[in-house]
């Protein structure tokens, strides 16, 4: 009696299993929705030049804004600049759905490779260590080293889950860390500076160049190195396990590096903010 009880029982889960949807057992994939929709939902940073929101119309502008929406254009979807997202929450805006990728020109570090996919870089970029222009500890007649700097004396600002964490913990471990407010902006890092908050940071060149371009050159230099600090991508970034949707965009920018669109967007923002952006080399020669 029990038995026959436990076959009919086992019937009735079995019917209705098979009538459950096949998507009610597996969270819609970013690469889905983006396929069903054709739209790719962008998480962004605000920064200048690379990814800005006109606080009058909201209209998003910058370098990486417009080699998104060509990217876009090319491949036939449309880009959404759906959420601003701090920093340190990358990772957790892409799992949970909140957007479907961060669109920032972000540096491509192996810190955050832990939790996040990169796409092939859209340009490179080179970081150095801005001071003071008064501070005279930094003044001397051969390139600072890292050894100069990575001292318990010292103090750095970042963005907890920012690319100057990683720098700050790898290559500057005795260096003192101080974390940025939530949503912490290139702008606060050097204000920390200014005001002696903070001894240095470590920025990609085109950021003190917007920076200079606003309020002077009278506040702060690049030390002199042999050689920038660090040089990084400028990539797309998408959760570590949408291996889809990171080769669809993969596959979308190179077309878009390879393209005449590629130099037309690049060539305003290389004569503002000269040396700033470096662009990826073509993979082939043309004959003469």
């Amino acid at each position: 009696h029990l038995m026959k009880h436990s076959a009919s029982f086992l019937k009735i889960v079995l019917f209705l299993v098979t009538m459950i949807p096949l998507n009610a057992y597996a969270a819609e994939s970013a690469y889905d929705r983006v396929m069903k929709t054709g739209v790719l939902r962008c998480g962004y940073a605000a920064w200048d030049p690379g990814v800005m929101k006109d606080p009058v119309t909201g209209k998003m502008k910058g370098l990486f804004v417009e080699l998104m929406e060509e990217m876009a254009r090319m491949s036939r979807i449309k880009i959404e600049w759906a959420s601003e997202v701090d920093w340190g929450q990358i990772p957790e805006a892409l799992r949970s759905g909140k957007v479907d990728a961060f669109c920032n020109g972000m540096a491509a570090d192996g810190g955050r490779a832990k939790n996040l996919a990169y796409t092939v870089p859209m340009t490179y970029w080179s970081f150095g260590v801005v001071v003071r222009a008064d501070d005279v500890r930094f003044q001397t007649k051969r390139p600072i080293t890292v050894a100069d700097l990575n001292k318990k004396d010292y103090s750095t600002a970042y963005t907890e889950g920012d690319v100057l964490e990683t720098i700050k913990q790898t290559e500057l471990p005795l260096v003192k860390g101080v974390p940025l407010p939530l949503l912490g902006t290139p702008a606060d890092n050097l204000m920390y500076v200014k005001t002696k908050k903070t001894d240095f940071v470590v920025f990609p060149v085109v950021i003190m160049q917007s920076y200079e371009k606003t309020n002077g050159k009278k506040d702060f230099r690049f030390l002199k190195m042999k050689e920038p600090l660090r040089v990084y991508g400028n990539v797309v970034a998408v959760d570590i396990h949408d291996t889809a949707l990171k080769t669809f965009l993969d596959a979308a920018l190179l077309e878009l590096i390879q393209s005449s669109s590629y130099g037309r967007i690049l060539a305003p923002y290389e004569k503002d903010y000269p040396g700033a952006f470096m662009r990826v080399k073509s993979n082939y020669d043309i004959a003469n």
